[in-house]
């Protein structure tokens, strides 16, 4: 039996209403960490998969060795296959990004290379695509902390009530949301106004992650 029906007022739902915002807002204070944790791992995790997309491509072959090839095809002679020609369309369905992408993945890390003074190829080529897909997997559990993140301050912000602000304990939740994430109001209840539309956490609010600035 809840305080409500022993009351007969509206303290229960007041109490009720307070729970629920600081379980919220204990949640958003977890998912944070996580995310924040997880985002300064983020670029080295984002450089190893790249160095492994690069690796899993073709081995380059050097001057020397493309005469070599152009001689015994000029003699009939058949040459052996290049470890992991043709295999940017496989690592593009590994990885969930387009050819181009692929493409443009690659060629950025050997430009890297060439500035580092690194050679062009740094693994064996089956090795590396056989380490890519977990190299993936990493890069793809920052995302879903990020997506968690954004669903979280979603969750914790206080109902949006169209031209107004918050008053009373919403603007006290909204100030500690804002204190939790560091984040600009607008960019808050841009979150809110999202949500109230959609009448939820959606795609739309976890993708707003890409552009967060907290």
């Amino acid at each position: 039996m809840t305080d409500l029906a022993l009351t007969g007022n509206g303290i229960g739902v007041r109490q009720d209403d307070e729970v629920t915002a600081r379980s919220a807002l204990a949640a958003l204070k977890k998912a944070k960490r996580r995310f924040d944790h997880l985002q300064g791992l983020q670029p080295a995790r984002e450089a190893r998969r790249n160095s492994l997309l690069a690796d899993a491509h073709a081995d380059p072959l050097t001057g020397e060795e493309k005469a070599l090839r152009e001689q015994r095809k000029a003699r009939g002679e058949k040459n052996s296959p290049i470890p992991g020609r043709g295999r940017r369309q496989e690592i593009a369905r590994l990885i969930r990004q387009t050819d181009r992408n692929v493409r443009n993945l690659h060629e950025t890390e050997l430009a890297r290379r060439r500035r580092a003074g690194l050679p062009r190829r740094l693994a064996d080529p089956d090795t590396a695509f056989a380490q890519l897909g977990e190299a993936q997997q990493q890069l793809d559990e920052v995302t879903a902390a990020r997506d968690s993140y954004h669903e979280a301050i979603a969750e914790a912000l206080p109902p949006y009530a169209p031209g107004t602000r918050p008053s009373g304990p919403d603007a006290d939740r909204f100030t500690e949301v804002k204190a939790i994430t560091n984040l600009d109001p607008a960019y808050l209840r841009r979150i809110q106004r999202i949500r109230a539309r959609n009448g939820g956490v959606n795609a739309r609010t976890r993708a707003m992650g890409a552009s967060d600035r907290g």
